[in-house]
């Protein structure tokens, strides 16, 4: 299956993150649509597997940013909704994707 299989009708994507964030040591990739907070992995070698986790727009009540390291810093989004949900990647990218995410949430 692909993304577009998830997508409720007429939900609208408005941000894709270009590269894959870390989520509980597993990759994802971080979608928005005009109503929801898409975390989208594809796993398997030989038969592909999704890995697809959702929250509601209007239910995240924070998002945090930080960095954490010397050389090769990470930087760590926290999002705060019905569930804690933490994003771990570069921090040029990270930096980037919070700033996406600013844009949607209220």
């Amino acid at each position: 299956m692909a993304l577009r299989d998830y997508l409720n009708p007429r939900e609208q994507v408005s941000f894709k993150s270009g590269a894959a964030v870390k989520h509980s040591g597993k990759d994802y990739q971080v979608i928005v649509t005009d109503r929801r907070l898409i975390l989208y992995g594809r796993r398997g070698i030989l038969v592909k597997n999704d890995d697809v986790i959702t929250e509601r727009l209007d239910n995240v009540q924070e998002i945090r940013y930080r960095e954490k390291g010397l050389i090769g810093k990470t930087g760590i989004i926290t999002i705060e909704a019905m569930r804690s949900i933490q994003l771990m990647g570069g921090a040029t990218q990270m930096k980037s994707i919070f700033n996406s995410l600013l844009q949607f949430v209220q």
